[in-house]
């Protein structure tokens, strides 16, 4: 890593694993400094250090750990934020609470926009006229729904639609890149489970008992034999982030572009029935 200060910094939230911190080496790799964030700072104590490196605690879904954060980098030349935190809330909808919806657009829609407010004026501040970047990491399921997310499904189309207004605001100024994964082989569906809570209680004697673990059997292997490491993912995001004419869209994945030519191509009926098969919902 560098042992200079660079002349660029990136701030990029939830680095405790996957996305997140695969980018934080493929950013300093490419002369960035990053900002690494994570709720629990302990989690990066193992980032090799350097001068290129700022660990700090941020939680998306408090005003005050933001507000602190930007605070902590008003010293650093920062151009650049990658909004990545998130977490997938899974199950039917039928069976989801009010709370649970309310907790997944906290994370992944709320408190994605209010890092983007916060840390906004330090770039305008910092990039020169069209220097800035601002990643909003999306997915596959921002563009197409499928059975068992659809919190997640309809966080993320939020997030999309963010992405694609802001660009319009701000566009010319400063470049809005919308991520969009499809299957990462990451900790991220191993942490549906502890999401779920008390969900497969909630589902037993219901259409969805069976549904419920068909679903996570079926996404953990999926993901395992046709995603793409959080490695590549991010070496695709760092390589995006530094294009003198960044991409608009980045879809990461064979899987993420195939789903949404199928989703445009295919008659909806179709398109629904072989969801609704391939996830157990017969």
């Amino acid at each position: 890593m560098s042992t200079l200060s660079p002349r660029r910094w990136v701030l990029v939230t939830g680095c405790s694993t996957g996305i997140g911190r695969a980018l934080v080496t493929s950013l300093r790799a490419r002369g960035w400094g990053v900002v690494a964030t994570a709720r629990q700072v302990e989690t990066l104590k193992e980032l090799p250090a350097g001068e290129d490196l700022r660990r700090l605690p941020l939680d998306v879904t408090d005003g005050v750990s933001i507000a602190t954060a930007a605070q902590a980098c008003l010293d650093l030349p920062l151009t650049a934020i990658v909004n990545n935190a998130g977490y997938g809330q899974m199950g039917p909808l039928e069976l989801l609470r009010t709370d649970e919806l309310r907790a997944q657009f906290e994370t992944n829609v709320v408190g994605l926009q209010a890092v983007t407010n916060t840390f906004l004026p330090l770039i305008r501040a910092n990039a020169r006229p069209g220097e800035g970047r601002i990643v909003h990491m999306a997915s596959v399921l921002g563009r197409l729904s499928i059975p068992m997310a659809g919190a997640y499904n309809a966080s993320k189309h939020a997030v999309v639609a963010l992405a694609e207004s802001l660009r319009m605001e701000i566009g010319p100024e400063i470049a809005v890149i919308l991520v969009e994964p499809g299957a990462i082989r990451t900790a991220f569906r191993a942490t549906l489970k502890q999401a779920w809570g008390d969900l497969p209680e909630r589902a037993l004697g219901t259409i969805f008992e069976r549904a419920i673990h068909h679903y996570a059997e079926r996404r953990e292997d999926y993901a395992y034999q046709h995603g793409l490491t959080a490695e590549a993912c991010a070496e695709k995001i760092a390589h995006a982030l530094d294009a003198r004419r960044p991409p608009r869209r980045l879809l990461v994945g064979k899987d993420s572009f195939w789903a949404q030519v199928a989703h445009r191509v295919l008659p909806a009926a179709l398109f629904e029935w072989i969801l609704r098969r391939s996830y157990g919902l017969r």
